[in-house]
């Protein structure tokens, strides 16, 4: 339906406003029309007119019944199905096939071969991936595995100032008031009713809610449905409305993930699907055990633009192969999950926002408010289809979003908690100083950094980045930290690769993994763990006496593959370990270390307490699996090396054979230990499946 032409008038030059809260009660609900879905081609929450007639020549025979991404259904009312062949009694059953284990029935109350077959539908379900089968008198068919979307097709009562507008209501029906609502630039909230009313130019394509606390959201394919797509047109009049259910979450729990770098090659997908999506479902089980509910961020980089047509591994791609996890994951895009032919920022995200969803947007669990931010400004030049453009970028935030944030926080107190999610790091990561203290640098941008602070100041925030491919954490002040997550690929999935699948690690010797945070109320504990480790596992002890790394037995084909000085390039790469120890040292590599961790060492024949000492250097078994195994390969450049790192700690025993009792303690008071026996061999390591 269209605005008069008068309207046109008032809607071009009201943009200023762009939303405003509208509290008036609206009348008394009428009765939930009846509407006309095609699954194949469903209406995406459109609201079409009560009682339409649909001529016999435009109906389908039932047994040509497919379905497609999506089925709509209607919530709590009637739907009428444009298909012949039905009869009174018939039912479409779905079983869940992630969330909770349920079974609805979809029941034909009424068909003919001239309007159709109406579909009564369940109540109190707000829809989710489902298994489908047709059962049709003494026939039954499996239709498939598809998206049970249930929308809401009450008819808000229409505000001629505002063109899109909704409701957002409970799986009771009842609206939920105080909820945010968002184009991408304003904030607006549901008044009591659940209605919603904004003035929006329809530039990102979507408006979506701020999950509230206590309640989620259906999960399409791993991705909470917590947007809906609308039409570029101003003067069009949209009802876009949400369903969510009641969840108790003030305890949950949140694996955050990154850099997950989906590019087809080096046997990624295997590795990806073996490892951390085999992970993630052990999470979940262990979540369910536990009695909280699990939650999933990842902070981008999940695709890598340069392989994005050549090998077929685009976004799309990368939510065909996360389709199948049954944990919600909130997704964030990285400066790789830009498209490598665009040169503009806002348009190179459109795959992105066409398969993924919003590039910020805020949602609440708990006593948590978490914003997932895009801090990533494309500067890309663009190429011609066959080429890509040379991927710049800078970090940072658009006007729009800055907008947008401030009017998001404006609704949240500063007594709650914030988690904000970016890809690229806010500060770097930390050095060791003389004292053996720390010190770090920033990272964003200052005028970048100073916008943020600005709108954050006041709140109690905690941020989550990505990128660097290592594991760290500052405290940069009383109320403000960052952790850095180490990513899921490691070192681009080459360590495994060149393992053979043994191991896969990032260029810190951190092994590939996420960061499971559990949260009370505001109470935060979390703990880093490894793809396919147990998560007592924290650190890596090495005996240096026995870390030589020669040319022989490492990378004996480093002659033919560099046409160069080889000995100059493998004393480089490796990194210090080409010269024999025999200093009886022993090094740690303490994976989530931060300046609130203890590490004690006992040496067991003497019973004397070691002192160890926080150094700079590089993990050996990196070198080993990433750079030696570069050299070895075919490979004529060695990009993304061993990276010197400042979690690690030295300590010098009394024999080359004494052995240690190694114990870790983080700042929540858990212990993780091991009992080193010496001599342990670089070369055996390197070959075992144990680290």
């Amino acid at each position: 339906m269209l605005f008069e032409r008068s309207l046109k008038a008032t809607v071009a030059t009201a943009f200023a406003a762009v939303a405003v809260v509208v509290t008036a009660c609206g009348p008394k609900e009428p009765d939930k029309p009846v509407n006309p879905v095609d699954p194949v081609n469903p209406g995406g929450g459109e609201t079409v007119d009560p009682e339409p007639q649909t001529p016999t020549s435009t109906l389908k025979d039932i047994s040509t019944f497919q379905l497609g991404e999506v089925f709509d259904l209607t919530f709590a009312g009637e739907q009428l199905l444009p298909y012949k062949g039905l009869s009174k009694g018939d039912y479409i059953e779905a079983e869940t096939i992630t969330g909770k284990a349920a079974t609805y029935r979809f029941e034909v109350v009424s068909a003919n071969d001239t309007d159709g077959a109406k579909l009564s539908c369940p109540e109190k379900w707000i829809g989710g991936m489902c298994r489908l089968t047709l059962h049709a008198g003494s026939t039954t068919r499996t239709l498939g595995e598809t998206f049970v979307d249930v929308v809401d097709r009450y008819e808000v009562p229409k505000n001629a100032r505002f063109s899109l507008y909704g409701r957002v209501i409970d799986s009771d029906g009842n609206g939920i008031s105080g909820v945010s609502v968002s184009d991408g630039k304003g904030v607006v909230q549901t008044n009591e009713n659940g209605f919603y009313y904004i003035l929006s130019e329809r530039k990102f394509g979507y408006v979506f809610i701020s999950v509230p606390s206590g309640y989620r959201a259906a999960v399409n394919r791993s991705i909470p449905q917590f947007f809906r797509k609308v039409t570029s047109d101003i003067t069009n009049y949209e009802i876009r409305s949400f369903v969510l259910e009641k969840e108790e979450n003030t305890r949950h729990r949140l694996v955050v993930f990154t850099d997950v770098h989906m590019a087809n090659r080096t046997e990624d997908k295997r590795q990806l699907t073996s490892g951390f999506k085999k992970d993630l479902a052990s999470e979940l089980e262990r979540a369910k055990a536990d009695g909280v509910p699990l939650y999933a961020l990842s902070l981008g980089d999940l695709t890598w633009d340069e392989f994005w047509y050549s090998n077929k591994m685009e976004p799309k791609h990368y939510k065909e192969l996360m389709a199948d996890v049954e944990v919600p994951i909130y997704n964030l895009l990285g400066n790789h999950d830009n498209d490598p032919y665009v040169a503009d920022d806002f348009k190179s995200e459109e795959p992105w926002r066409t398969y993924i969803g919003p590039t910020y947007y805020s949602f609440n669990i708990g006593d948590i408010h978490y914003v997932q931010l895009d801090n990533t400004l494309f500067t890309n030049a663009g190429g011609a289809q066959g080429t890509i453009g040379d991927l710049k970028y800078t970090e940072g935030f658009t006007a729009d979003e800055l907008a947008w944030l401030r009017s998001d926080l404006s609704f949240v107190p500063k007594s709650k908690k914030l988690v904000i999610g970016m890809h690229i790091q806010y500060t770097n990561r930390p050095r060791v100083t003389t004292g053996g203290g720390d010190t770090f640098s920033q990272s964003m941008p200052t005028d970048q950094s100073a916008k943020l602070l600005d709108l954050i100041s006041g709140y109690d925030t905690q941020i989550l980045t990505g990128h660097t491919h290592i594991r760290y954490t500052n405290f940069i002040s009383d109320r403000l930290m960052e952790q850095n997550i180490a990513a899921i690929c490691g070192t681009w999935w080459w360590c495994g690769y060149y393992s053979s699948y043994r191991t896969n690690m990032c260029r810190d010797g951190v092994p590939d993994g996420y960061e499971v945070f559990d949260y009370d109320g505001s109470s935060m504990t979390c703990y880093y763990k490894g793809v396919g480790k147990d998560k007592n596992y924290q650190f890596r002890a090495y005996d240096l006496n026995n870390c030589l790394i020669d040319r022989a037995t490492y990378c004996p084909k480093i002659a033919s593959n560099f046409k160069v000085v080889t000995e100059e390039i493998f004393k480089q790469y490796a990194c210090g370990y080409d010269t024999p120890r025999s200093d009886n040292a022993v090094l740690i590599n303490v994976f989530a270390w931060n300046t609130k961790y203890k590490v004690q060492v006992t040496e067991t024949e003497t019973g004397k307490n070691l002192y160890p000492r926080r150094i700079s250097g590089y993990d050996p078994l990196h070198v080993i699996h990433f750079n030696m195994g570069r050299m070895n390969s075919n490979s004529k450049n060695l990009t993304f090396p061993t990276l010197l790192t400042d979690h690690l700690f030295e300590v010098n025993c009394s024999s080359p054979t004494s052995t240690l009792e190694i114990k870790v303690t983080d700042e929540f008071g858990n212990e993780y230990s091991e009992t080193m026996t010496r001599p342990r061999k670089l070369l055996d390591m390197s070959k075992s499946t144990q680290w």
